[in-house]
């Protein structure tokens, strides 16, 4: 089961010179993040003084004397009763092998909007996803964990050396800076995340779509402008393997020419129930 696309929020949102929007640690999103990736250790017990006696231990309460059990009474035998033989039941001669709907093969779509039907589909059938991802962009390359809740709830987690974390509570996205303490907080309408996170996305409504192209090993390419990212139009492409079912990759161009690549692995989909095949 199981992450929760910093489309580069780390780059595209702090390196990008936007303001600072810290929050108090009793604001809800703070609460969020804290219950996503804070764990404080137990507190350690108590040291006794120098010199002082060591306490005994407690006397351990009595245990209760357990009820004999009374002595069972003698039952007359009684002759077995025949047991009918069991009813006959036709075998096939090869059981069908039952295959989850995400993995079974599909046909290819054959035309750009059959394709950009399909990745909307995989979209809003998420329930759940878990992956292990890999950044790249111009300040360098990390590689981290991502779980995701749909809708609206993700987190981010970058693997050392990076202190960072992004968060998302269903209305703002945060990136936060473990090192320093500080949460740099937007709403989730002017971040390039969309697409994961919005309940009900629509690549044709929501964005501007530029270009839909599958390739015969399944990949089907979408290229659309999202023109409410803050600061200006955000050019992205997503790479969805048709054959696989899965997303593999997303590539962003901020509003100020610096592109972001981020690739996933080991993709883990738990899908909505009811949502049609």
């Amino acid at each position: 089961m199981s992450s929760r696309f910093p489309l580069t929020l780390a780059v595209l949102l702090v390196a990008a010179g936007l303001p600072d929007r810290s929050m108090a640690q009793g604001d809800p999103l703070s609460r969020f993040i804290d219950r996503l990736i804070k764990s404080d250790p137990p507190a350690p017990a108590p040291t006794p003084p120098a010199g002082a006696p060591a306490r005994p231990p407690a006397p351990a309460a009595p245990r209760a004397a357990s009820p004999k059990p009374a002595p069972a009474r003698p039952v007359a035998a009684q002759p077995a009763a025949p047991r009918p033989a069991p009813p006959a039941v036709a075998r096939p001669a090869e059981a069908a092998q039952v295959v989850p709907a995400a993995a079974r093969p599909a046909a290819l779509p054959s035309t750009p909007q059959a394709a950009l039907q399909r990745v909307n589909g995989y979209f809003n059938r998420i329930d759940q996803l878990t992956a292990s991802f890999v950044q790249s962009s111009p300040s360098g390359r990390s590689a981290g964990r991502l779980a995701l809740k749909r809708p609206g709830q993700l987190q981010f987690a970058y693997a050392p050396p990076s202190t960072l974390e992004v968060v998302s509570d269903g209305r703002s996205v945060a990136v936060r800076d473990r090192k320093l303490g500080t949460n740099d907080v937007y709403p989730i309408g002017q971040t390039p995340l969309k697409f994961l996170l919005k309940d009900d996305f629509d690549l044709a409504r929501d964005t501007k779509v530029r270009d839909v192209q599958t390739s015969p090993d399944g990949i089907v390419t979408v290229q659309f402008d999202d023109s409410a990212t803050f600061g200006g139009t955000s050019r992205i492409s997503l790479r969805y393997d048709a054959k696989a079912n899965v997303l593999r990759q997303w590539v962003v161009v901020d509003p100020q020419g610096f592109q972001t690549t981020v690739a996933l692995s080991d993709v883990d989909v738990v899908w909505r129930a009811g949502m049609p095949d």
